[in-house]
């Protein structure tokens, strides 16, 4: 019997050991797993705050090349338009942004590129005279609004802080 009891427990303590190998290989894998989600987690977040910061610098650069009147009105409204919801679509919707996205709504759908170009020269014309009528209208209000945007630090966008 005491043979058969030393063979049972060597048996056991194989068993155990090759377990406890087992136990810890896993572990081992685990925590690198763990360590591999974080990197890649890190990394991701850092792509995203390199977007956001971009989307930010973009805005800015825009909204001054608005206000030297480097560019007109309307494109660097359409423009800060996209480039916003892309970092921070509630943003867009703050009341200090009011005449910004009233004359987004009064030109977004007017035709341009090729859809432009396609048009009569008539009808060319009286979009021109349009636009640059809303452009003058909204002139001192926009210049405000962009004014205010070129300093606005979009709490919302939690990476950029």
């Amino acid at each position: 019997m005491t043979l058969t009891y030393t063979l049972l427990i060597i048996a056991a303590l194989i068993i155990i050991a090759a377990l406890a190998y087992y136990a810890w290989h896993l572990t081992t894998k685990v925590k690198k797993l763990h360590q591999a989600q974080k990197e890649e987690q890190a990394q991701a977040e850092l792509q995203l705050r390199n977007r956001q910061l971009e989307l930010l610098q973009d805005i800015r650069f825009i909204a001054r090349a608005v206000l030297a009147e480097q560019c007109e009105i309307t494109e660097g409204v359409l423009r800060i338009q996209y480039l916003m919801s892309a970092l921070d679509p509630d943003a867009w919707q703050l009341d200090e942004l009011a005449t910004l996205r009233q004359h987004h709504e009064a030109t977004a759908g007017m035709p341009i590129l090729d859809a432009y170009k396609a048009l009569p020269k008539k009808e060319q014309f009286r979009l021109d005279r349009e636009r640059w009528t809303l452009e003058e209208r909204h002139k001192p209000a926009v210049q405000r609004e962009l004014q205010w945007l070129v300093s606005y630090r979009f709490p919302g966008v939690t990476l950029l802080q």
